[in-house]
């Protein structure tokens, strides 16, 4: 009996992780990412070159990684976000961003070696060039976009 319950356990734990797993794969559809600065009330637009897809190969790596470093308890309105839309303009997933760490299902995932750095310091530069799109306009540029926060 207490080998059954132990099985069950176990089973109910598997199924439980499964809602949290990420599938690197999830994210090869993406076209556009923006990336909306919480502080500027604007996004930056990335898509097709090089800063686009390192950005898309670091958000895959960290959180297929598994590198979890807590469960986000806070609202995350205060935070930056990545948004990422497929061809068709439809929303694909949406992740967090909490200093040098990446938010998917709650759970914290450290970026390796301040990668993350180094792209918030190209978004800002872009947002003092006037690159942005204010993040109210999200709505005409993604469908069935609704963010709380904005």
């Amino acid at each position: 009996m207490k080998v059954l319950v132990l099985l069950m356990l176990l089973t109910f734990g598997c199924i439980a992780k499964d809602d949290v797993q990420f599938n690197p794969s999830t994210l090869d559809d993406t076209k556009s990412i923006y990336w909306i600065d919480s502080k500027s009330n604007s996004a930056i637009l990335y898509s097709r070159f090089k800063v686009f897809h390192n950005l898309r190969d670091l958000v895959s790596t960290t959180i297929a990684t598994g590198n979890e470093t807590a469960q986000a308890s806070e609202t995350l309105c205060s935070y930056d976000k990545l948004v990422f839309v497929d061809n068709n303009k439809d929303l694909i997933a949406v992740f967090p961003i909490k200093n040098n760490s990446i938010i998917h299902n709650g759970i914290i995932y450290a970026v390796p070696k301040q990668q993350l750095g180094k792209f918030t310091d190209f978004n800002q530069k872009r947002i003092a060039k006037g690159d942005e799109v204010l993040a109210k306009h999200l709505k005409m540029n993604i469908n069935n976009y609704t963010e709380e926060c904005l």
